[in-house]
C-alpha cells in the first residue's frame, strides 16, 4: 500500500510539474471564432505602440507593448532595457530588404538565416520580447514572391529551432494576396502583422476570405495614408485635422481591432513623431528642438484617443478640438486654393477647449515635400518660408510667397500638454 502511494504522488508530482512547464513561455490557444495570447498561462491582449519614444507615457495611458522594426544585438539589449524599466513587451522586428532580386542570392539568403540564428540564441530566454517580426512590408515594390516568403519560412524555423519562448511572425502591409503567400508558404509562423490604415475598414473581409487561417495582430494603424486621401490638382495630400484623427483612432480600434476574434492586439502607428508627406501626418507627438519652432514634444488628440480607448476612462483634460478644416480667404483645400505672389492671405480656424483653456496658435508655412521616401523611409523636413507667427487668435493674415506649392500649418496650444493641428495645401502662381 505505501508502495502504491509513492507511486500516485510521484505521477501527481511529475503531473503538477508539467502543468506548472505548461505555464512558462508564450503561446496561442484557440478561443471561441478566434485566439487567445497566453503569457505564462496568463491571457494577455497586446496595446501596443510604435517605436520606443516616452514609453512611460506609453504605460501609464495602458499600453503594455512597444514594436521595433529591426536592430544589432546592442540595440535589442537597450531595447529591452526600456521594456524592463517600463514593464512592457516588445515585438522585435528583424530587418529584410524589400528588393525582390536580393532574395535570389544565396549569400543574402544566409546573411538573413543566421541574423535571424545570432538573435535567437542571444534572447531565447528574455522575458520582454514577446515576438520576433520577421521583414516589415517586404511585399512592397517587387518583393511580393514565393522565394521571398520561402526564405521568412527558413528563417522562422531557425528560430522556432532555437528559441522555445517567443512567438515567430512576420508582417505585410494590407494586401490579400500577400496574406494569402503568407498562408501558403509560411506554415511555421504563429502570427500574421498587418499593417492597415484607410483599409482597416476591409480587414475582416480580407482576412476571413484568406488562405490563411491563423491569429493576426494589426502591427500598424492610425490616419489614413496620404495615399487614401483626396488631393488638390497639384497632387498634395489633404491631411485630416487632428481631431478628425483622433475620431478614426478611437473609432478603428474600437471596430476593427478589438472586436475581431482572430485579433491578439496592436500596435498604433507613430508613437512618436516623424515628417512623412507632412511632419503631422502620422505623428502622435508634436515636433521638438526645430529651430524657431515654439513646440516640445506635446500629445495630440490620438494619444488622448489610445488612454481613452485602452483603459475605458475619460480624461480630465482633453486636447483642443478642431471643428473643421482651416481655410485660407474662405476657402477649403478641395477649392484647389491658387494665389499671386503678394496676395493677400486671411487663414481662419475653427477651434473649441472642452476646458477653457488659454490657446495659443503658432503658424508656419512649409514648401510641399517633394524628397519623398518609400515605404516609410526617411524624408528631410521641407524647407520654411518666412517666420513662424504665433497669435492668440484663431486667424492669420500674411502675404504669399513666390511661385511654388506650399502648406500653411496651424498648431493649436493649450498649455497643459497637448497641441492640435490642421494644414491646408495652396499654390502660388
Amino acid at each position: 500500500m505505501q508502495q502504491l502511494t509513492a507511486i500516485c504522488s510521484a505521477v501527481m508530482l511529475t503531473a503538477c510539474t508539467v502543468t506548472n512547464m505548461a505555464d512558462k513561455g508564450i503561446s496561442i490557444e484557440p478561443s471561441e471564432n478566434g485566439f487567445t495570447l497566453l503569457i505564462d498561462g496568463q491571457p494577455t491582449y497586446v496595446k501596443g505602440v510604435g517605436g520606443t519614444f516616452r514609453l512611460n507615457d506609453a504605460n501609464e495611458n495602458g499600453a503594455n507593448a512597444f514594436r521595433t522594426w529591426g536592430g544589432s544585438v546592442e540595440s535589442i539589449s537597450r531595447d529591452i532595457e526600456k521594456a524592463s524599466d517600463n514593464n512592457m513587451y516588445i515585438m522585435q522586428g528583424i530587418g529584410m530588404t524589400k528588393d525582390s532580386l536580393r532574395y535570389f542570392d544565396q549569400d543574402y539568403r544566409n546573411e538573413c538565416i543566421a541574423n535571424a540564428r545570432l538573435l535567437a540564441e542571444t534572447f531565447k530566454d528574455d522575458d520582454h520580447i514577446l515576438a520576433w517580426g520577421i521583414g516589415n512590408e517586404i511585399n512592397l515594390g517587387n518583393a511580393n514572391i514565393k522565394q521571398a516568403w520561402t526564405l521568412v519560412e527558413e528563417m522562422a524555423q531557425t528560430i522556432k529551432s532555437i528559441d522555445k519562448r517567443h512567438l515567430v511572425s512576420t508582417v505585410i502591409s494590407h494586401s490579400a494576396e500577400a496574406l494569402d503567400s503568407v498562408g501558403k508558404y509560411c506554415p511555421t509562423l504563429d502570427f500574421v502583422g498587418i499593417n492597415s490604415y484607410g483599409d482597416i475598414v476591409s480587414l475582416d473581409k480580407m482576412v476571413s476570405q484568406s488562405a490563411f487561417k491563423g491569429p493576426f495582430m494589426v502591427t500598424e494603424w492610425g490616419p489614413t495614408g496620404w495615399w487614401e486621401c483626396e488631393t488638390t490638382e497639384w497632387n498634395a495630400s489633404i491631411e485630416q485635422t487632428s481631431e478628425e484623427k483622433r475620431i478614426v483612432y478611437e473609432e478603428r480600434y474600437n471596430k476593427f481591432i478589438l472586436a475581431n476574434p482572430r485579433c491578439l492586439g496592436s500596435f498604433v502607428f507613430l508613437w512618436g513623431q516623424k515628417e512623412e508627406r507632412t511632419p503631422t501626418w502620422f505623428s502622435m507627438f508634436s515636433e521638438s528642438n526645430v529651430d524657431g519652432l515654439p513646440l516640445n514634444g506635446e500629445k495630440t488628440p490620438m494619444v488622448e484617443a489610445m488612454q481613452r480607448v485602452w483603459t475605458g476612462q475619460e480624461l480630465k483634460q482633453t486636447a483642443p478640438i478642431v471643428m473643421e478644416h482651416m481655410t485660407i480667404n474662405d476657402m477649403k483645400a478641395q477649392s484647389n486654393i491658387r494665389l499671386k505672389a503678394g496676395q493677400e492671405i486671411r487663414a481662419n480656424v475653427n477651434v473649441r477647449d472642452n476646458e477653457n483653456d488659454k490657446l495659443t496658435f503658432v503658424w508656419e508655412i512649409l514648401e510641399e515635400a517633394t524628397k519623398l521616401g518609400f515605404g516609410g523611409s526617411h524624408e528631410p523636413r521641407p524647407d520654411r518660408v518666412g517666420d513662424v507667427l504665433t497669435s492668440d487668435e484663431p486667424s492669420l493674415t500674411i502675404k504669399a510667397p513666390q511661385s511654388g506649392n506650399y502648406r500653411l500649418y496651424v498648431y493649436i496650444l493649450d498649455n497643459t500638454g497637448f497641441v492640435s493641428t490642421d494644414n491646408i495645401p495652396f499654390q502660388v502662381k
